[in-house]
This record gives structure tokens, sequence and C-alpha cells, in this order.
């Protein structure tokens, strides 16, 4: 028996390490150069190896979006457990999402391209359900906070109930980081942006029907969740080559 855990604990490590080597490979070159082969090649095992480990390119990349909420749930763990009432810990894990895409900009864009039917078609069920599982777990989190703001009393919108708005504020931070964050062309985008989007962010999360926060409120939220994200992409900075 502890052979076999051995194994399999071995077997486990091996893949968190090639999804490392993966990543600092598309920090350098993109993930549309990144092959299985040279994948091997650059963690130096044979082909054979890696495919046990990842049977297509988009199992790779389903893992990689996988790291990516791992990650978040990391954070989202860290602000759920700080001693804020449920809507603060709403504002934090949506800037903590926010954050994620600026210090992984090359995780966040494979977690979003893993969400197309084109590859979860390709990829394998068990990769599918590793992800699915961790989000799942992501999910509860961000629930425990949104229904600690309407025992708080804190969410009041008579047009749509909670989980609505929740799903409509996930939308926004999506298409936020992907339009604002990623390409310095945006006019928000970088630290001296910092205040528009925190304007942008209590208006739309005061608008759905939370309490709406000042932007005092929100620049000492938004240092305490950028002191726990960077702090959880350090621990993997000397791993992956990926620079907070």
């Amino acid at each position: 028996m502890r052979t076999t855990q051995r194994k399999a604990q071995e077997v486990a490590d091996r893949d968190q390490m090639l999804v490392h080597v993966a990543l600092g490979m598309i920090c350098t070159d993109g993930f549309h150069n990144l092959t299985l082969g040279k994948l091997a090649q650059q963690a130096g095992y044979s082909k054979g190896t890696v495919y046990n480990h990842f049977t297509c390119r988009e199992d790779l990349l389903i893992e990689l979006s996988a790291e990516s909420a791992r990650r978040q749930l990391r954070y989202f763990q860290a602000i759920a457990d700080l001693p804020w009432d449920g809507v603060r810990s709403v504002y934090g894990m949506a800037l903590a999402y926010m954050e994620h895409a600026v210090v992984a900009p090359e995780l966040f864009e494979c977690s979003i391209t893993a969400r197309t039917d084109a590859v979860c078609r390709i990829a394998s069920e068990q990769r599918l359900a590793r992800r699915d599982l961790v989000e799942s777990q992501m999910s509860q989190v961000v629930g425990y906070a949104v229904e600690r703001s309407l025992a708080e009393g804190a969410f009041h919108n008579d047009e749509v109930e909670a989980s609505v708005a929740v799903d409509a504020l996930r939308a926004y931070i999506l298409g936020y980081a992907a339009m604002h964050l990623l390409s310095r062309r945006f006019l928000w985008a970088g630290e001296e942006g910092l205040e528009g989007r925190l304007k942008v962010m209590t208006s739309m999360v005061g608008g759905l029907g939370w309490t709406r926060l000042g932007i005092p409120e929100l620049k000492k939220l938004h240092r305490t969740v950028t002191d726990i994200v960077h702090s959880v992409a350090a621990e993997y900075a000397p791993d992956d080559g990926h620079s907070s």
C-alpha cells in the first residue's frame, strides 16, 4: 500500500512540475508555440512520459486552467478568513480575481481559452472533472460570502435575486479583466488607472444591489487583497519563472 501511495504521489508531483514548466514556456513563447513534444524536451522527459500525463494539448490547457482556479481558491479562502463582513468579502474576492489577471496573465488567458467547447470536447473527462472540483470549491467560498451579505442586510435588489447578481458580477469582472487589465492600450490599465477601476467596481457592485463602498474604503481593501495575491504568486515564481 505504501508503495502504491508513493508512486501516486510521484505521479502527482511530476504532473505539477510539468504544468509549471509549461507555464514558464507559455510566458516566454505563448501557448500557440507549445507542444507536448517541446514540453517533454524542456522538462527532460520522454514524449511517452508526458503523454501518460496529458493525452493531448487540450488536456494540458485544462490543467493550466485548473491551476489558475487553485490559486484563485487560495486568495478567496484567505479573504474569507479575514475579519470582514460579507459585503467586503464580496468586494475583496472580486478584486482578487482582477489582481490575478494582473500577476498571472498567462494563466488567466489559459483559463478563458479552456472554457471553449472546442477544448472541452477533446480534453479528457478526468481533467475536466479535476477542474470542475476546484471551481466548485471556489463557488462555495464565494457563496458563503454572498450568504453573509444577505444575512447582514447588505444586499437589496427587487428585480433579481443574489445568485443572478453574482453571475452578472462574474461576467463583468471577466470582461473587464480581459479588456482592461491584459492590455496597456486601454484607459484604465496599470496602476495609474486604479482609481478609475475602483469607481467602476463600486458602481457595478452597488448597482447590482450590494452596499456601495466609498473609494477610500475600497483602496484599503485593494491593498489588503493585493498583498494576499502577490504573496501567493511569489510562492510559484521560483518554479514557473513567472514574475509578479
